[in-house]
């Protein structure tokens, strides 16, 4: 998710695989379908989009995704075992899981752009290179809140969140129901717009990456 953000700031776009992903997910910590719609549109057209092409092209699959239109089914986000093994991305898309579909090089450099010590680098990465991409993600978890043992086994993304949450919190745990990974897909409780406030202000510091602009969605009274 951090992988989207980033290419999304950066390119004001994402391909569908990408806006599947990372949009689901913000939807699984809170963000509503208008403040999604509000979201992905003022990021479009800050990469020169018209507003009427993402209105015409882009609104649709939107709202299809929180089960507004086509068949209403109400998506939910993807787990990590959907991740790795449907859907790999191609040259130009930043979906996927970096600790499956990136080039060792690249993850490497990536780990290392995020502070991750030299040793913790190649735990991570002698994880992955072991196909144990789900274990090298909890290392990396581990090492980016400087604790030992996380003490749960790592198997969706919204999970990183809401753990992540609940360490930043003292140890608190955040008005969410648990996510359980199963078939078929987990589908987290969306929190009121109060909540998903107080946890879009807390994502910067949870996936260490700049959210701004995202809490600005959730400020409007629920």
């Amino acid at each position: 998710m951090r992988q989207l953000h980033k290419a999304l700031r950066e390119n004001h776009h994402l391909r569908h695989g990408g806006r599947m992903q990372y949009g689901l997910f913000l939807k699984g910590i809170g963000l509503t379908l208008e403040q999604a719609l509000q979201f992905w549109k003022q990021e479009f057209i800050k990469g020169k989009m018209d507003p009427d092409k993402f209105d015409k092209g882009y609104s649709y699959n939107i709202r299809h995704s929180f089960g507004k239109e086509g068949k209403r089914t109400d998506y939910t986000p993807f787990s990590c075992l959907k991740i790795i093994l449907s859907n790999p991305p191609s040259q130009g898309d930043y979906h996927g899981c970096p600790f499956r579909h990136s080039d060792p090089e690249l993850l490497k450099q990536k780990l290392q752009s995020y502070k991750i010590s030299p040793g913790g680098i190649s735990q991570i990465l002698d994880l992955a290179k072991g196909t144990h991409y789900q274990v090298a993600c909890q290392k990396y978890f581990e090492m980016i809140h400087n604790v030992d043992d996380c003490g749960f086994s790592l198997n969706h993304p919204n999970q990183f969140f809401c753990e992540s949450q609940r360490i930043l919190n003292g140890g608190k745990d955040i008005k969410k129901e648990p996510i359980q990974p199963e078939t078929p897909q987990p589908k987290p409780s969306i929190q009121k717009t109060k909540d998903a406030s107080s946890a879009l202000a807390s994502l910067n510091s949870s996936l260490e990456m700049d959210m701004e602009g995202l809490e600005d969605y959730f400020s409007e009274d629920s």
